[in-house]
């Protein structure tokens, strides 16, 4: 009976004390994965340290899980992370950097409406750097929804007042970033129904300008040879699908091409913008 009693208590305080002991064991070896830039085998390992020791580790777990999902490129699975982390965090600290990263998240695909909506959700008196750095996200999203006279008296108070030269250069790449937002697919559009390749040029695309209006050229000098040789009937029934294609595919190209363009552009100016802050 005493050998049992015993041997029980052994049992118990093996069972007790073995899980901490090899959460931490699984925790070191997850920096370590982390430090050698192993990210997937750190996921993983991040992963089963936070199943197996409940809230010991929880902090860090979900905040190393949400950059590494991030950095991998899951960016919905990083987000989760975020939110878990915001809701169990145990100091503002951490609270305020989950919702900022998940907010950076969100820039990077695009979705700067629902980046706003997170950042507001910030109280409205933070201590620094979280007030600087909530003034800089607005910005960021007030300049990604194209907003750009919010996005300047987000980011305008950040520059010193004696930085009389970064702030010069500042307003003068919002003036860029206006210029560039204002050109419009539409037009491009109708300038590609006038002239073939016309509102690639429009776009600022040389490269696809120069290819339509050469491609169309080809096909409707095809359609006046083939209508001289034979009889536009015949131009008609061999050349016409061939012209309507590429030049109604023109058309609808235009208006893509300048929205990537315009994009393209945009996020230069903002890098500028950035670099100018960074200079001060």
């Amino acid at each position: 009976m005493t050998r049992r009693c015993l041997f029980f208590l052994c049992w118990i305080s093996t069972v007790y004390f073995l899980p901490a002991q090899s959460a931490e064991q699984t925790l070191v070896f997850a920096r370590e994965q982390v430090v050698a830039g192993n990210k997937s085998l750190a996921l993983k390992t991040y992963q089963r340290v936070l199943f197996f020791s409940g809230d010991r580790y929880r902090d860090e777990c979900q905040s190393q899980l949400a950059a590494l999902h991030a950095d991998l490129g899951n960016f919905e699975k990083s987000a989760f992370y975020c939110d878990l982390l915001y809701q169990s965090a145990d100091s503002d600290s951490l609270r305020y950097e989950a919702l900022f990263s998940k907010t950076g998240i969100l820039m990077l695909q695009n979705q700067y409406k629902r980046a706003l909506i997170e950042i507001l959700s910030l109280p409205k008196s933070l201590p620094e750097p979280w007030r600087t750095r909530k003034q800089l996200y607005l910005g960021a999203a007030h300049f990604g929804i194209r907003e750009f006279e919010l996005a300047r008296a987000d980011l305008l108070p950040l520059f010193a007042a004696e930085d009389i030269e970064g702030r010069a250069e500042f307003e003068r790449l919002m003036r860029q970033a206006e210029r560039v937002s204002r050109k419009s697919p539409k037009t491009a559009r109708v300038l590609s129904m006038i002239l073939p390749g016309a509102g690639q040029f429009y776009a600022g695309d040389l490269k696809n300008g120069l290819n339509s209006l050469l491609l169309n050229a080809l096909l409707g000098y095809w359609f006046v040879a083939t209508g001289i040789s034979y009889t536009f009937l015949d131009a008609a029934a061999t050349v016409s699908p061939w012209l309507f294609r590429y030049y109604g595919g023109g058309i609808r190209r235009a208006g893509e091409i300048l929205e990537k363009k315009k994009e393209e552009r945009l996020r230069k100016v903002f890098r500028k913008v950035l670099g100018t802050m960074n200079d001060e």
